[in-house]
């Protein structure tokens, strides 16, 4: 549905040369993990966790290609894992996110932070507010949808070669069936179904096992949602916890100082990954054009903002201020908004039996334009339809919270 003058705001990007100082951005604390299996289904464990190894130089990223298993991608799972993996601390009696603020993936965070510095594509998001929470996920309508998948039949392999990095980068928890014709270090068949997700929210600079922070960027709760590569630790222990945490990255050999510029920018999207997940460490694998390993790099997270700065040219590719201060200025509009409309203020919970009709939500869009800014709008009041809220949340979580 279309925006009107009238119910739309409107917040446009911040200067690049904005230099006040950000909203703090709090450092964050596991709440769980669980597994997604082969078949894309959930253990709430560590089963799908994989530990680091370096690949080995001169390991050819194409192998595997032809026995590649995909996620079907048609398959639109929403929020389902991070709710489910919620309800799971919930009822175990342990806390998880802190009412009045955001619930979401570490990528929709990603995509308002390195707004600012996007130029090309735009996109969508939803959002919903539900027991003192807001809901966000990204608007990706079937149509959209077929025209990436058509956008990257192009570039199948190089991204292919990233996925078999990690392959030979990790060992997998769970030991798969030896076979002699393996080159030296792989770790495993690629299949895109299994992922370690983490559940995080925000905790101050102290102490971890006491001192909650009630905010996340600024004043505004996070809980995240976000896959992990890999951990440093001994194949077969536990999760050794975020500071163990590594992500995994692929590029092609850099030759000219184009290449270079172009990497640097990429850095944003890099550090805002892990720097969102509180992960420190980014190796970065270095491939030619015929997707043999050369050369791989080290990065520690925290320091990437600073070897960004200290590049001798006039315009640094970027900087995290406008970033953070976009990523507050929109989630402030979207709760300012957003929040007021949960049915749960109108209503007590558990005032819902279970016979009972789920209210409808208030659904909202909000939506980024290049160069421009972003528009948030209200959609209208959306039912329950095939066992979504929304179009969102599942019916059974839905009555769980108003329960």
């Amino acid at each position: 549905m279309a925006s009107s003058s009238k119910t739309a705001h409107f917040l446009p990007l911040p200067p690049l040369s904005l230099r006040a100082p950000p909203p703090v951005y709090r450092r964050p604390a596991l709440i769980t993990t669980y597994s997604h299996q082969p078949d894309r289904s959930i253990k709430h464990d560590d089963s799908s966790m994989a530990y680091y190894r370096p690949a080995l130089i001169g390991s050819d990223l194409n192998y595997g290609f032809e026995t590649k298993v995909e996620r079907d991608e048609d398959e639109d799972e929403h929020l389902d894992g991070l709710c489910d993996a919620l309800r799971e601390v919930q009822e175990s009696g342990q806390q998880a996110e802190r009412k009045g603020g955001i619930v979401t993936w570490r990528g929709m965070i990603t995509r308002l932070m390195v707004a600012p510095y996007e130029d090309r594509e735009g996109w969508e998001m939803t959002a919903v507010a539900l027991d003192g929470s807001v809901y966000i996920e990204l608007h990706d309508p079937p149509h959209a949808r077929a025209k990436r998948r058509k956008q990257l039949s192009a570039w199948a392999r190089p991204t292919y070669m990233g996925y078999s990095f990690e392959s030979f980068s990790t060992i997998p928890s769970q030991s798969e069936e030896s076979k002699e014709d393996r080159p030296e270090g792989w770790g495993g068949d690629v299949n895109t179904n299994v992922q370690l997700k983490l559940i995080l929210h925000e905790l101050s600079d102290t102490n971890p096992e006491s001192s909650v922070v009630r905010s996340a960027i600024g004043d505004i709760p996070l809980c995240l949602g976000g896959e992990v590569d890999c951990v440093r630790a001994e194949p077969g222990t536990p999760h050794p916890g975020l500071e163990k945490c590594v992500e995994l990255k692929t590029n092609k050999v850099i030759e000219n100082e184009k290449q270079e510029f172009t990497f640097h920018k990429k850095l944003l999207k890099h550090w805002t990954q892990s720097w969102l997940l509180g992960i420190p460490e980014i190796q970065v694998g270095f491939r030619d054009d015929a997707g043999i390993l050369c050369a791989q790099r080290h990065f520690e997270t925290e320091k990437i903002p600073r070897f960004i700065a200290s590049i001798p040219s006039a315009y640094p590719p970027w900087t995290p201020n406008p970033c953070l201060h976009f990523l507050h200025a929109v989630l402030s509009l979207v709760l300012t908004h957003v929040l007021p409309t949960d049915p749960l203020i109108f209503r007590p919970p558990g005032s819902l039996s279970p016979k009972d009709p789920l209210p409808s939500a208030t659904v909202w869009r909000f939506s980024f334009v290049p160069r421009r800014g972003c528009e948030l709008y209200k959609v209208g009041e959306v039912g329950t339809e095939n066992g979504r809220w929304g179009g969102i949340l599942k019916e059974d979580y839905v009555r769980w919270r108003m329960r």
